[in-house]
């Protein structure tokens, strides 16, 4: 698979299920013990139509709290084309992100400061009997490797990033550490503009794609049990432009340790707007796609975060490609796996 169109996919895929919006409304709280005694305001009441739990999603904590988490992400690509000599090629990749977060302030609209520090982080990449793996504990010639530079960068270096009560990123920053960890990586020789570009490539952006994985982000109403929320996007695979729809259902509530976990099941369709697209002279044709998606999410209401997060998701795109009467056939497909646990 072309570099280009691995990104895209995996871009399309990774981040699917971290958005969502919805509706209805109501304003009361009930209160519960965490288990260490401390009284927490949970925004659960109970709907007067159905009898159901109605929840308010909310991130919401104190300052000082702290968390810790590990995400796994793994894509596992696949080509079928002239390019490839007729035979399937397969690419998987795994990465492992430890990291811990620390609220260092919450404004008086509920947005969160927290202070953010990757751990550690590991990768497995292989492809038929080549493979590459990466740890950011060990010193090794892999960890020397261009390519994992800015990877060894970040480990160990806080910086920050503000959140919305909603579970919407809204700023990464304090990262200039960071970037002259990956300047002096390169000798500290660099112009500018060359620094100017690393930053593109590895700035906010990049590390707030990373994070919001964590994040599901909720409707800005109260939602019923066995009721959902939709959240429909535009976007691009590879030259073809898609509509997203990611739906969110409240499956209910349940105690574990004295904590309330509201449990949610997300479920993803990709449609595709038009099956030909031209680029550089050729002709490409959707001559069949399936796609597929789902999730499950537990929320903890006491603490205001994700407890567990785990989706999944599959693309298979059937092509024909043409161009000055030729045509050929390209089989592409890639499978994503995201899951997110709370270590403490």
């Amino acid at each position: 698979m072309s570099k280009s169109l691995a990104i895209k996919l995996i871009i399309l895929l990774m981040i699917v299920f971290a958005a969502g919006c919805g509706n209805k409304k109501d304003d009361k709280n009930t209160t519960t013990t965490d288990t260490s005694g401390t009284k927490m305001q949970v925004p659960i009441s109970k709907d007067p139509v159905s009898g159901k739990d109605k929840v308010m999603f909310k991130y919401v904590v104190n300052k000082g709290d702290k968390f810790s988490y590990k995400m796994e992400a793994s894509t596992s690509n696949t080509e079928n084309s002239p390019a490839t000599g007729g035979k399937e090629v397969q690419q998987d990749n795994t990465i492992n992100y430890y990291y811990t977060k620390e609220v260092t302030d919450v404004d008086g609209n509920g947005i969160i400061t927290y202070k953010v520090k990757f751990d550690s982080i590991t990768i497995r990449a292989q492809m038929d009997t080549l493979a590459v793996m990466y740890n950011s504990n060990v010193n090794d010639s892999v960890k020397l490797n261009p390519n994992f530079i800015q990877y060894n960068a970040v480990i160990n270096e806080p910086f920050f990033m503000r959140v919305g009560s909603d579970g919407d990123i809204t700023d990464i920053y304090g990262m200039e550490k960071i970037y002259d960890n990956i300047f002096k990586a390169l000798g500290d020789t660099l112009k500018e503009s060359d620094k100017n570009s690393i930053k593109e490539s590895f700035g906010k952006d990049a590390v707030k794609e990373i994070l919001q994985q964590e994040y599901q982000i909720f409707p800005k109403q109260e939602v019923i049990q066995d009721s959902n929320w939709v959240k429909v996007f535009n976007t691009q695979v590879a030259v073809f432009e898609v509509v997203n729809n990611a739906k969110y259902i409240f499956k209910g509530i349940e105690d574990k340790n004295g904590q309330k976990i509201a449990n949610i099941e997300a479920q993803l369709s990709v449609e595709f707007k038009s099956k030909e697209a031209k680029e550089k002279g050729m002709k490409m044709t959707i001559e069949n796609a399936e796609t597929s998606g789902s999730g499950q999410i537990a929320f903890n209401l006491n603490r205001g975060c994700i407890v567990s997060k785990t989706t999944n998701t599959k693309l298979k795109v059937d092509l024909k490609l043409s161009a000055q009467g030729q045509s050929a056939k390209s089989v592409q497909g890639v499978i994503t796996n995201l899951k997110v646990t709370l270590l403490n």
